[in-house]
């Protein structure tokens, strides 16, 4: 062997070593997030006694066409939009109440909505949204969630989802942990908060940077 193959040989080890350890150290996508096929993980969702639901994207520029109760009367209008105001996946929340007593209903931060096929972008809710359901009708709510995953097309309006759970990743519970009590009506804001989760939904633990941008969020 000569001298400068016995000088590369060491050095050539260490690339394969290091090598190696990038492979283990590589990021997964959490389960239903980014390219995940999996369904996301986390506590599954109850609806109360007495309520039935069924999501449905709709178009937002096309409220009271896709998303308002059929029973309403004449001249009403339709809900206004709840979620994020920069979310991409509209989903049409279309509650029915049997009972004869409202009834109240909280979706938490985190809540996921599911393309049972993966098709399209399943959807997160940052923030929490309270509803009240009037008794003996139905109630359509629009919400916006953010896109959880980057790769697949927006629904068009029209496409049934299912409801999934709220999410038991660390790092996006922590981030929306420090969403809570911002105000993200703004869409600059809305689109800075949303920029600190899409590295998140690749697998990425939230950073130090990350967290200050939350913070920096205005309260509401």
């Amino acid at each position: 062997m000569s001298l400068f193959m016995r000088a590369a040989a060491p050095f050539a080890a260490a690339m394969i070593v290091a090598g190696a350890a990038g492979s283990a150290l590589a990021l997964e996508d959490p389960p239903g997030f980014g390219d995940s096929l999996l369904l996301p993980t986390g506590e599954p969702f109850v609806l109360p006694e007495g309520l039935e639901l069924r999501v449905v994207t709709y178009n937002p520029f096309d409220r009271e066409n896709t998303c308002k109760r059929p029973d309403a009367e004449e001249g009403e209008e339709p809900l206004p939009e709840g979620g994020l105001v920069t979310g991409q996946v509209n989903l049409c929340l279309q509650f029915y109440n049997s009972t004869r007593q409202p009834i109240d209903v909280q979706l938490p931060p985190g809540r996921i909505w599911i393309h049972s096929s993966n098709k399209n972008q399943h959807g997160i809710l940052f923030q929490k949204v309270e509803l009240e359901v009037p008794s003996d009708q139905y109630m359509f709510a629009p919400i916006k969630a953010d896109c959880m995953n980057s790769s697949r097309p927006a629904p068009g309006p029209g496409i049934p989802y299912e409801t999934g759970p709220v999410t038991d990743n660390p790092h996006i519970r922590e981030a929306l942990g420090l969403m809570a009590g911002r105000d993200l009506s703004d869409p600059m804001d809305a689109a800075t908060a949303a920029s600190v989760m899409k590295p998140l939904y690749r697998g990425e633990p939230l950073d130090n940077e990350g967290r200050a941008t939350l913070l920096s969020l205005p309260m509401a």
